[in-house]
């Protein structure tokens, strides 16, 4: 695959993907490239509805069948369950790391093994969760480890 990145005046990104056919390889791009441009709309302790970059999230958890979602910035509420945000934003780095929680694993700062086969992941933020040993195996696969 060839990648031309090409400078211009304009305040328009433009992102153009050129192929004989569009085989798995470009569809996994075409996803990544429309995943990575939607929101993850959250709101906040007053209702505030507001859209989040991806990037942005930490964490999330489900506490009393409502999902919430870790910043830097703050704690917000999701109506999206945990599945569909790992589903959707998984390319992106969400992923599944306990029965209740999806870590961003961009936001991983430092991996401890602990006993009985899980990890403990200390974050960007400064914060600890634990990676369940059901879910190690995918973690340390997407890390490559």
């Amino acid at each position: 695959m060839k990648i031309t990145v090409e400078h211009s005046d304009s305040d328009e990104k433009e992102v153009i993907l050129r192929c004989r056919e569009l085989d798995d390889e470009m569809l996994r791009i075409l996803s990544l490239l429309r995943s990575s441009v939607q929101k993850l709309l959250v709101w906040d302790e007053e209702r505030h509805t507001l859209p989040l970059n991806v990037s942005e999230v930490v964490y999330c958890e489900t506490v009393e069948d409502r999902n919430f979602v870790y910043t830097a910035g703050g704690i917000f509420q999701t109506a999206l369950t945990l599945a569909e945000l790992e589903d959707r934003w998984g390319e992106l780095g969400l992923l599944r790391c306990g029965k209740s929680s999806v870590v961003n694993l961009h936001a991983i700062r430092k991996l401890k093994s602990c006993g009985a086969g899980r990890i403990e992941a200390a974050l960007s933020t400064g914060e600890r969760l634990m990676i369940s040993r059901h879910y190690a195996p995918a973690l340390r696969e997407r890390l490559g480890m």
